[in-house]
Parts: structure tokens; C-alpha cells; sequence
């Protein structure tokens, strides 16, 4: 019967909306928190300016982490420009935010020769009770330790992870499920290229579809810490089977074939996606036969969730569609691995989630807690002069191959026109088990930015989760969620012991009605993002859970108890002994 229902699913196309009632509302509140951000973008090479928005086209960037450990959410946004500072936005409580960067050692990182940042990940990485950070970057990544007094101390060359690359995604994983946590970097563009000071302009893809000259991927493992404090890496990448070229955007880790190992999802530009199967902590397997590999896309983030209410995980795979030029489309995939090995596409003809333009991010959350994940995805490329696009010129190109695509030289000047600009986040309502309805604008998130990355948190601890968009040469927004009457909703703080103290990558189900709700710890997501690092669920109707169980990462299954069912509260979970 599953299956049946699955395939009978694959040909609804997208539903519509009724909000009446629902009290859902956002307004954009970033100046009245006191958050107040513009992301730049960097000056590179000056034989690269001519198509600058095409090379230096990302970087905008947002994580949420409560990083001093006072129970509020905190947020974290990067800029590329050089010499310009990252901003750290201390929650205060009371609906107040303050700029603490460089009071903690965070600001100042975007050095001339040293590279600029493309986003964060924290974690407490050295288990020492406090939040840590990687800020992964276009140049050398710095891993950044909290001290007791609440600074951060470069702590990367003593961690083994001093070196130079282009990244542009990253995430903590416990791949081996040791307790200490593990490191992917995704590259972008080759390690050998230095975006400041060229060899030459051969930096672009060889390829419009199947491009294999990107930067390399890294999976650094981690050994624990040294007597000093510092936890130390080592590079196993491509031991593991993870060595890849291929231009990556976005990854996500997470058991989609439900062996109890973390699988590590990735995205690619110019090429597939690939799902990488973790073999008992030895090794990663490259899936075949998933479909994945049937079209070349722009996969741009990989955005993890449960759109279906049966315990399934989804993921979400953002790229490029633009009418009359190129069509795409995001992939919204359910992982059916354990009983058909296929990873079923939902996005199809129709579908909401399928064609929001040139997107980018993306985030799964409950908005309105009806019991159903929503999602949220930003869009748009570049927006300048309104009037001229330069897709006639990316048009000109798209034949291209080898020498004369990857060499910039050869490539038209923008010249300000746009490519695919002003294009709107889209937010798309669950209206039942992954139809969607794009409902932005009657909602009031309805900005024409040129959105990187999203996260949905819970700001103020209220049970509504807030958007919050970080913009590539533009603004960092929060949308404040104004839902009259938040229903009934639960929500989770893990704390791991035996396994890695974040609990990242343990897994939380809820069963609730006739639903049953799976959502994963994750510490890096989307594109270029964070997101709470709490899980939320909606009850709609239900008063509660029925049930609540947890797998933590070191393989414990643990029953929750009539007190950890209460509705309406942030319920904080200790790892219990094996």
C-alpha cells in the first residue's frame, strides 16, 4: 500500500493555500532587533572583473547558535569584501540583538592574502562545554576555540587544518560515531587558484554539464583532543572514497538508508547530485541506480526535512530555471533505500517546490505547526539594470566546451546587466505530505534580493519559527513570524555524552495523530547556512505527542517519558547510558 501511495503522489501537482484562519503573518524586523548587515563582495584579480558577479557570485551567509550558552538563539553572517568585519548578533532577550564580533575575536577575518569568508559551522568540537567555529572560506579556513572567557583563539594549524582551497559548503558529522566530531569542506573552484592573483584565467568550468575540473572535496577525521586542549585531523578523504572534483555547492549528512551510519549528501554544480553511503564508519560508497545521476543540473544546497509525515527523510536540491533559457527544476526527493533503493522525486510538472526561479537556499520548518514541514527558498542570481539580461549572452556560451568555456577571457562583460535578478523567496506551505503552495507575498515575505542562504529558527522562543535571509551584496533580513495563536507545538535541545555533545546527527521522531515525523540534529545545511540547532515540531490538532523517540548518534534508542511530552516548551534531552 506505501508504494501505491508514493507513485500515485508523483503526479499532483501544487495545491493551493487556504490561510484563512491560520493567523500567519512575517514582517521584516532586522532594524528594529538591532540587526543591521550588508554582505559585499570581494575585489578579485583584475583580469576577472569583467564578469565579477559570475565569479564572485556567493559568500552571503547566516548560522544560528546559542554561542554563549545562555539559552537564547544567536546569529553569525560572513561578508567577502576584504578587511570587512563578519558580525556576530548576541541575542539579549526581549526582542533586542547586539553586535559582539569583534568583542570575541570573530570579526576580523576576511585578511588580504589569507582569503575571505563563505559561511560557519559550530559546534562544540574540542568538548569542552562551549560553542566552536569553523568559518570556511576562499583561502585558508580558520577553526576558531572558545575559551572560558568567552574569546575565540585561531586553534587551525595545530588542528591539522591549515591549507588553501576554495570552499564553499561545509559540516561537522560523526561519521565514524567516536564522539569526536569529523569535518567535510566541498571545493568549488581549484586549490591552485588563487582568486587574487591569478596564474591565468583557465578558472571556470570545463563543462556545462559534467564539469570534473573543481575543486577537491575533504573529509578530515577527527582523533580527539591533544593535551593542549586542541583537537586534532586528519585528512582521509580519499581513503574513504570521498575525493571528488566535481564543483560542489552544497552538502548534507544524515542516514537515508536507515543502517544507523551517517550518509553524506552532496550537490554539484555543473553535474549531478551524489549520495554517498556510508560503509560502518570504513568508508563512503557512491549509490548507483538512484536516479540521481538521469540529468545534469545546478545543484546549488541540499536542505534535509520530512515533507510526508511517514518517517521518510526528503531532500532538497535547489537549481537554476529561467523562462525561455534553461529549465531545470529543484528535485524535493524522498528516500525510499531501505525497501525499493530509490530516492522518489516529488517535484515534478507543477509541483510549487519545482520552479522558483534561480535558487539558491533553502530550509524545512514547521511556520504555521499545523503538523506538516514547509519550506522556505531564496532565489535570484544578479539583479541590475532591469531592462537587460545577460542570459542571451550565457546562451551564447552554453555549447561551449574544454578551453573556451573555462577560460574567463572568453567570456562576454556583464556590463550591468542582470542575470535572472529580482526574483522572490518563495515560501511554500505543506497542505498535504509534500503538495505545496507558494504563499510569500499574502504572508508578507515578499523582497526582490538576491537570496544565498536561509534558516528557519525560533528566535525568541515563542514556538514560531522566524525566517532569516542573508543576501549577496545586500542586507540580512529577519522576518519576525506574527502568527496570532502559535497552537500547540514541542521542541527538542540535545545534549549528547557518549556520543558527540551537540548530538549532531541523532534523529528525532515524533508520532503524533495518524503522523509520524522524523527530523535530524544537523551542523551545517542548505546553502551556505546553520540553522536551529533545536528540533521544532508542529502538532496542529494534537494536544501532543503520543510518542517521542530518539536515536543519538552512538546508537542508543531512547523511549521519552510523560514529562518530556508537555506541549508548548523547549524540552532539553541528556544522552542516557548505553
Amino acid at each position: 500500500m506505501v508504494f501505491a501511495y508514493w507513485e500515485s503522489h508523483r503526479s499532483r501537482t501544487g495545491a493551493s493555500a487556504d490561510l484563512e484562519g491560520t493567523g500567519l503573518a512575517f514582517r521584516e524586523a532586522g532594524a528594529e532587533l538591532g540587526i543591521s548587515f550588508w554582505h559585499r563582495a570581494p575585489g578579485l584579480d583584475p583580469r576577472l572583473e569583467h564578469i565579477s558577479p559570475q565569479i564572485a557570485g556567493t559568500g552571503a551567509s547566516v548560522s544560528a547558535v546559542d554561542y554563549d550558552g545562555d539559552g537564547r538563539l544567536d546569529l553569525y553572517t560572513t561578508t567577502m569584501a576584504d578587511g570587512q568585519p563578519n558580525a556576530l548578533f548576541h541575542n539579549l532577550g526581549g526582542h533586542r540583538f547586539e553586535e559582539v564580533a569583534a568583542a570575541v575575536g570573530l570579526a576580523d577575518l576576511n585578511r588580504e592574502g589569507q582569503g575571505v569568508s563563505h559561511g560557519s559551522i559550530w559546534a562544540d568540537v574540542d568538548r569542552d562545554g562551549d560553542q566552536d567555529v569553523l568559518v570556511y572560506k576562499w583561502g585558508r579556513s580558520q577553526l576558531l576555540l572558545q575559551g572560558k572567557d568567552g574569546r575565540f583563539a585561531d586553534a587551525t594549524a595545530a588542528a591539522g587544518l591549515d591549507h588553501w582551497m576554495n570552499c564553499t559548503t561545509a559540516l561537522w558529522f560523526d561519521f565514524d560515531r567516536d564522539g569526536w566530531l569529523d569535518l567535510f569542506l566541498g571545493g568549488y573552484y581549484r586549490d591552485d587558484v588563487n582568486l587574487w592573483q591569478l596564474e591565468d584565467t583557465r578558472v571556470l568550468h570545463d563543462d556545462g554539464e559534467f564539469a570534473t575540473n573543481g575543486g577537491r572535496n575533504f573529509l578530515f577525521r577527527g582523533l580527539g583532543a591533544e593535551a593542549d586542549g586542541v583537537p586534532r585531523f586528519e585528512e582521509v578523504g580519499a581513503a574513504m572514497g570521498l575525493d571528488g572534483h566535481r564543483w560542489t555547492y552544497g552538502a548534507g549528512a544524515a542516514d537515508f538508508d536507515r543502517d544507523g551510519w551517517p550518509d553524506l549528501y552532496i550537490a554539484n554544480d555543473y553535474g549531478t547530485e551524489e549520495l554517498f553511503l556510508n560503509r560502518g564508519g570504513e568508508g563512503f560508497e557512491l549509490a548507483e541506480g538512484l536516479g540521481l545521476d538521469a540529468k545534469s543540473k545546478s545543484g546549488m544546497c541540499v536542505s534535509i526535512g520530512d515533507v510526508t509525515n511517514q518517517g521518510r527523510l526528503a531532500v532538497f536540491v535547489t537549481n537554476i530555471s529561467e523562462t525561455r533559457w534553461l529549465f531545470q527544476g529543484n528535485n524535493l526527493r524522498v528516500s525510499l533505500l531501505p525497501e525499493k533503493h530509490r530516492m522518489l522525486n516529488l517535484s515534478q510538472a507543477g509541483h510549487a517546490a519545482q520552479d522558483c526561479g534561480w535558487a539558491w537556499g533553502a530550509d524545512f520548518g514547521d511556520l504555521d505547526n499545523n503538523g506538516l514541514q514547509d519550506l522556505v527558498v531564496v532565489n535570484g542570481f544578479h539583479s541590475a539594470a532591469r531592462d537587460r539580461s545577460y542570459w542571451y549572452q550565457m546562451d551564447k556560451l552554453g555549447g561551449a566546451a574544454g578551453l573556451i568555456l573555462e577560460n574567463a577571457a572568453n567570456w562576454p562583460p556583464f556590463d550591468g546587466m542582470s542575470l535572472s535578478g529580482y526574483q522572490r523567496t518563495r515560501v511554500l506551505l505543506n497542505t498535504s505530505r509534500g503538495s505545496m503552495a507558494e504563499v510569500g507575498r499574502p504572508v508578507g515575505v515578499d523582497d526582490e534580493l538576491d537570496g544565498r542562504a536561509v534558516i528557519l529558527a525560533d528566535l525568541f522562543d515563542d514556538g514560531t519559527l522566524d525566517i532569516v535571509v542573508a543576501n549577496q551584496n545586500g542586507p540580512l533580513l529577519v522576518y519576525r513570524n506574527l502568527m496570532s495563536d502559535a497552537g500547540n507545538w514541542i521542541g527538542y535541545e540535545l545534549r549528547g555524552r557518549a556520543s558527540n555533545l551537540d548530538a549532531i546527527g541523532a534523529e528525532v521522531t515524533a508520532y503524533f495523530g495518524h503522523a509520524t515525523q522524523l527530523q535530524v540534529v544537523t551542523a551545517g545545511s542548505g546553502f551556505c547556512s546553520q540553522t536551529d540547532p533545536r528540533v521544532h515540531f508542529g502538532l496542529g490538532t494534537q494536544q501532543q505527542p503520543a510518542r517521542v523517540e530518539i536515536r543519538w548518534p552512538s546508537g542508543v534508542v531512547q523511549q521519552l517519558g510523560a514529562e518530556h511530552l508537555v506541549p508548548c516548551t523547549y524540552h532539553t534531552i541528556e544522552e542516557p547510558d548505553a
